[in-house]
């Protein structure tokens, strides 16, 4: 800077709001960052590979993303709400990677139990019928628990609710009922053929 320049400060809403969202996302980066780290880690050991918690982990990160987008989109367009807090989005993560991971866990766990008795294709059909009411159930019970928080009148909460309730049942019925166990299928598919001609 110049030698006699001055300097220039900001205040006010304006300000603040762009410090608050700049902030905001930082955390947001962080987090994210940290916690899918972390759980990738925890997964390893769990599973004792590195493909499967890929897949879990994967699905995760995609169901957060379609319930941000889809809860934005219905919160706008059935209840008029055309921005959320830069917050929802940190919150929603924080919470739908921890329940969707449980969910994982089950499935994962039940079909590699199956998988040593049992091929491929009927291993996953089996993880998928022994865990599926006890997902459903589980995520049916929690969405409602959610869902609680859209009678608040602050609408912070009212979308975060939202959000989260649309992201349980996404992370319930079509990723854990859908979208995973087509990955099992289709991505072990090379592991089970190579096991096939060493026998």
């Amino acid at each position: 800077m110049p030698q006699g320049a001055g300097k220039f400060y900001f205040a006010g809403e304006t300000a603040e709001k762009l410090d608050d969202r700049e902030l905001n996302n930082r955390d947001l980066q962080v987090i994210m960052l940290a916690e899918t780290l972390l759980i990738f880690l925890m997964l390893a050991v769990l599973t004792r590979s590195l493909k499967m918690p890929l897949y879990m982990v994967g699905t995760i990160i995609l169901s957060f993303l379609a319930a941000l987008g889809l809860g934005v989109f219905l919160s706008d367009a059935l209840f008029g709400i055309d921005e959320i807090s830069t917050r929802v989005p940190l919150y929603s993560f924080v919470f739908l990677v921890a329940l969707g991971i449980d969910y994982n866990i089950i499935l994962v766990s039940r079909f590699m139990e199956e998988r040593n008795a049992h091929s491929l294709q009927k291993a996953v059909e089996l993880a998928v019928a022994k865990t599926g009411s006890v997902i459903s159930s589980a995520g049916i019970i929690l969405a409602a628990t959610f869902a609680v928080l859209m009678t608040q009148p602050v609408e912070i909460l009212f979308v975060f609710g939202f959000i989260m309730a649309v992201g349980i049942f996404i992370d319930t019925f079509f990723v854990r009922g859908l979208l995973l166990p087509a990955l099992l299928v289709w991505l072990e598919k090379d592991r089970k053929r190579a096991e096939d001609k060493s026998l």
